[in-house]
């Protein structure tokens, strides 16, 4: 399927051409509802709700919140214990379950654990790469389906971080419907090409159905 995960004290997980450091997924979350939405819109593959922080944490793709921008709009801030740094090309990916098309990206990034930010940027469905991984999801315990994993690649430098400087705190949300997985940190040298971006990819037909199906039982 194109995942895998390599072992050792940083190992990188890969995910079709996208290569992440596993100590950069995200160690700790602050839902600015206190998590009532992800407590009924949440993604698993195991059809368990992984609970608090374990929806957009751990060094895996298998959890996530669906839906997000779809009623309230909560605003997820992501900690990180290890920063990411700002090095030379992309920095950070955003992984997303893209069972509906047309959904953007809203980020802020942290230098000092989340007591300020940068100002929010918007990253359009356009940016969204579909790496070729399916990975089958259940919704809030219900519905189940299966969705290509895509990645938007982030450089620090766009919000302002200097060069070899680093982050420890995202702040994220989308809209309309967006199905966020994880926010993580490339491996130092994996530095996607940016003519990648120019490969954005569509849901599959199943996908589309799904979403459609989802957004009627919500």
């Amino acid at each position: 399927m194109g995942l895998a995960v390599t072992t050792g004290a940083s190992a990188d997980v890969v995910l079709g051409s996208f290569d992440f450091n596993s100590l950069q997924f995200g160690d700790s979350l602050i839902q600015s509802d206190g998590g009532t939405f992800a407590g009924s819109n949440w993604l698993n593959t195991t059809n368990v709700d992984p609970g608090a922080s374990g929806y957009l944490t751990g060094a895996n793709f298998e959890t996530g919140i669906g839906n997000i921008g779809n009623l309230s709009n909560p605003v997820y801030t992501i900690l990180y214990n290890t920063a990411i740094q700002n090095g030379a090309g992309y920095d950070l990916g955003v992984v997303t379950s893209q069972f509906s098309v047309g959904d953007t990206i809203t980020l802020a990034v942290s230098t000092d654990g989340g007591a300020t930010f940068s100002a929010d940027q918007d990253f359009g469905p356009g940016l969204a790469v579909d790496t070729g991984v399916a990975s089958s999801y259940f919704y809030n315990g219900g519905i189940g389906g299966s969705a290509n994993l895509f990645v938007t690649s982030i450089d620090l430098s766009s919000f302002g971080i200097a060069a070899n400087a680093s982050i420890n705190a995202v702040r994220i949300t989308g809209v309309p419907e967006l199905d966020l997985n994880r926010v993580a940190g490339f491996a130092v040298g994996a530095v996607p090409e940016p003519s990648s971006l120019a490969l954005a990819g569509v849901a599959t037909a199943f996908g589309l159905i799904f979403a459609r199906r989802r957004r009627a039982a919500v």
